[in-house]
């Protein structure tokens, strides 16, 4: 049944046949998204490194910059990682030992098997790393500090500024490439 079909065809078969645990699974990486940002939020006004969020960028040190960071990362991998980690464990194993049809399991090991065999890895970076930079310089020319030194506002608005041109970027670019992907492969399936 699997050799047959080509790789897309395969597994566009198989996200139509098995959509609600991609549906499950979606909705869990945007509560990670969201989880994310709500930990650094309140990660700032709480961290006595940075001065419960009122600290300059004159405030910090090397050590002191490195160790709010390393602080931010445990605190997500703590409160936001390991959680959908889990969460991703046990849905997976449920699907795949109780609700998923041996058929299916030996075709998805099949083509794993043949994939492995004709792999290969490129590197390729993206943009949307610039775009997040433009649009957190925009939120910033637009808030009025675009002359204002780094010693005079506190860190804390940095990291806001760059959340909400995160924010505007996801509405302005991500609504409409959901809808469009939506259509895309509405009409995919139909």
């Amino acid at each position: 049944m699997s050799e047959d079909l080509s790789e897309e065809a395969f597994w566009k078969g198989m996200v139509k046949k098995h959509w609600t645990v991609f549906v499950i699974l979606l909705i869990a990486c945007v509560g990670v998204v969201i989880g994310g940002i709500a930990v650094v939020l309140s990660y700032i006004p709480s961290s006595q490194i940075g001065l419960y969020g009122l600290g300059t960028f004159d405030d910090f040190s090397v050590g002191t910059f490195i160790l709010w960071w390393i602080l931010l990362i445990l605190w997500e991998f703590v409160l936001v990682i390991l959680p959908f980690i889990g969460f991703c464990c046990v849905v997976g194993g449920l699907y795949w030992f109780v609700i998923m049809s041996e058929e299916d399991k030996e075709a998805i090991k099949s083509r794993e098997k043949d994939e492995k065999e004709h792999r290969h890895h490129t590197k390729e970076g993206g943009g949307i790393g610039f775009i997040f930079t433009i649009a957190f310089l925009l939120v910033v020319f637009i808030d009025g500090n675009w002359l204002t030194t780094f010693g005079t506002m506190p860190y804390s608005y940095f990291v806001t500024a760059w959340l909400r041109g995160f924010m505007w970027t996801m509405i302005i670019v991500g609504i409409p490439g959901i809808v469009i992907a939506f259509i895309y492969f509405w009409r995919k399936i139909k």
